[in-house]
């Protein structure tokens, strides 16, 4: 299962993989466009349990798919609703 997790600071795969301390955790790469890392968990594992894995590091948020970067901040929900109801 691939998790994409976001941290409070900038930090380096080579510093997370080192200090990395489960070994159901594999990192994978980093995305530049949403500063997030992703890992892959090869069993399941709480959100809790994946936060300590990465202790010196402190974990902002850990999504299940990829945090898709959303232009302007708002999603035009009206204008789409119009279209829906009659």
């Amino acid at each position: 299962m691939e998790k994409f997790i976001k941290f409070k600071s900038n930090v380096s795969l080579k510093d997370l993989s080192a200090n990395l301390k489960d070994e159901r955790i594999i990192v994978l790469r980093k995305s530049q466009t949403t500063n997030t890392v992703q890992v892959q968990v090869l069993k399941k594992l709480s959100t809790k349990e994946i936060k300590n894995a990465f202790d010196p590091y402190q974990v902002e948020k850990i999504y299940d798919e990829f945090p898709y970067p959303i232009k302007g901040g708002k999603i035009p929900f009206k204008r789409i609703r119009k279209l829906f109801i009659f």
